[in-house]
C-alpha cells in the first residue's frame, strides 16, 4: 500500500492512496483526513486504506484488459 499527501488541506496536507505504479491516486479523506490522522487512528484506517487501494489498484488493471 501507497499513500501521499497532497499540498492542500491545511499543514499535514490531504491523504491520498496512490496506485501500485505511482500513476494514479485517489482522496482518502473519508477515510482519514491527512496521514498524520490515518497513523494515529493506525488500527481502524489501515484495513479500510488497504481495501481502497486494493480497489485502485484492481481498476486500474481491469480498464487495461
Amino acid at each position: 500500500m501507497k499513500l501521499a499527501t497532497l499540498k492542500e488541506g491545511g499543514r499535514d496536507g490531504t491523504l491520498i492512496v496512490v496506485s501500485r505504479d505511482l500513476a494514479h491516486g485517489v482522496r482518502a479523506t473519508d477515510i482519514a483526513p491527512t496521514l498524520q490522522a490515518a497513523l494515529d487512528d493506525w488500527q481502524n484506517t489501515a484495513p479500510r486504506l488497504h481495501a481502497l487501494y486494493d480497489a485502485l489498484c484492481m481498476l486500474y488493471l481491469i480498464s487495461f484488459y
